[in-house]
């Protein structure tokens, strides 16, 4: 049959009408659309470093003025320049002494815009039995985790002089989750490259204040160390295909009602599934990653000799006393959890012999000598 010239047109303009709608459908944001993550496959930990405010406060203030956790002072001397750091409790070398520090985690419910909710309370239970806060077997004695590498690291006095040496968590009071609404700028959910599991993306940007924020309403006091806690969540900075950050700790200085100086140290981590990365990360591994360089740099203020590791490029030429960092991936288990191997001082401060344990630079004995340059 033959359509006449007319109708022909109106055809075509109906055509055109149909397909720049369905075309207009296709491009509309769908809101269960999922973020991808293609670069940064590897986990890493935040840098929330160059905190010049914290080191100008400990150094006017000194540690006998300033309200926050227990922590020693000392330096070592490389290449003919000093390098003052503090760390949590006190010096090993002086003697047997046990620090414990009180300890709260926050549990996060994390809802996107497009409903999806991952709540960190379904993990408390597994945090708070895990050898972060309950007591295992080491090579440096039965003891927490973060406590075992730091006698580990510090072998030469704790064997000798300094036996009973300790730094321990406080078995942590469980505060009621709290629940952040994370907006579609900031965050989206995501489909996991290994696993295909949703799991949550934010922009650190945005939820690093959300964090702070909540230390103020919840009135949490600068002698306690507050964990929050997600689950299969990661964070990014700017672009959601730079994932994954796994952990950060950092430290917020201020003062009080009184005008006394005050600074506030806190760790977020996430409790992940196992496989959603290349490298072996799961459970308490980013925690117990966060809680070990707690202990060594609580204030984000320590710097050190630069250092650099071919396998972990994604921190490039270093210079921060990260204890985790170098050693990304490289875990062990303790009653079926899997913490993470750490980095010792000696690594840092290229001492020769290590005054760690058996010699040793990481827990594990990952590295043979001291830390390369750069």
């Amino acid at each position: 049959m033959r359509i006449p010239r007319t109708s022909r047109k109106l055809l075509f303009v109906f055509l055109l009408i149909a397909l720049i709608g369905v075309g207009a459908l296709l491009a509309l944001p769908n809101a269960k659309a999922q973020a991808s993550r293609t670069i940064g496959d590897t986990p890493r930990f935040l840098h929330l470093h160059g905190n010049t405010a914290v080191r100008a406060m400990l150094q006017r203030s000194g540690s006998t003025m300033v309200n926050t956790i227990p922590y020693w002072s000392s330096l070592f001397a490389y290449n003919g320049n000093l390098y003052p750091y503090q760390m949590v409790g006190t010096d090993p070398s002086a003697g047997s002494a046990t620090t414990t520090v009180r300890t709260v985690i926050i549990p996060l419910n994390l809802v996107f815009s497009d409903g999806t909710a991952f709540d960190g309370t379904s993990r408390v239970d597994k945090t708070e039995d895990s050898p972060i806060f309950v007591n295992a077997q080491y090579t440096s004695g039965y003891t927490q985790y973060g406590d075992a590498i730091q006698r580990a690291e510090f072998w030469k006095y704790v064997s000798n002089q300094s036996r009973n040496y300790h730094v321990r968590l406080r078995h942590p009071q469980i505060l009621p989750t709290q629940t952040i609404n994370v907006p579609a700028a900031n965050g989206s959910v995501g489909s996991n490259p290994h696993t295909k599991q949703p799991e949550g993306l934010i922009d650190i940007n945005w939820f690093d204040p959300q964090i702070q924020a909540l230390i103020t309403s919840l009135h949490i006091g600068p002698k306690t160390l507050p964990i929050f806690l997600t689950t299969n969540t990661f964070l990014y900075q700017g672009d959601p295909s730079q994932c994954c950050i796994i952990g950060y700790h950092s430290a917020i200085p201020g003062t009080d009602a009184n005008g006394q100086s005050v600074i506030q140290t806190y760790i977020w981590s996430t409790y992940n599934d196992p496989g959603m990365f290349s490298v072996p990360i799961e459970d308490i591994n980013a925690l117990s990653h966060e809680v070990s360089e707690w202990f060594n740099d609580p204030f984000t203020d320590n710097v050190v000799p630069n250092w650099s590791v071919p396998s972990e490029p994604q921190y490039g030429c270093s210079n921060f006393l990260e204890v985790g960092d170098p050693v990304v991936g490289v875990s062990f288990t303790v009653n079926g959890y899997h913490p993470q191997d750490e980095v010792f001082y000696s690594w840092f401060a290229r001492q020769t012999p290590s005054i760690g344990i058996n010699g040793q630079y990481t827990y594990l004995g990952t590295f043979t000598a001291p830390a390369p340059n750069c």
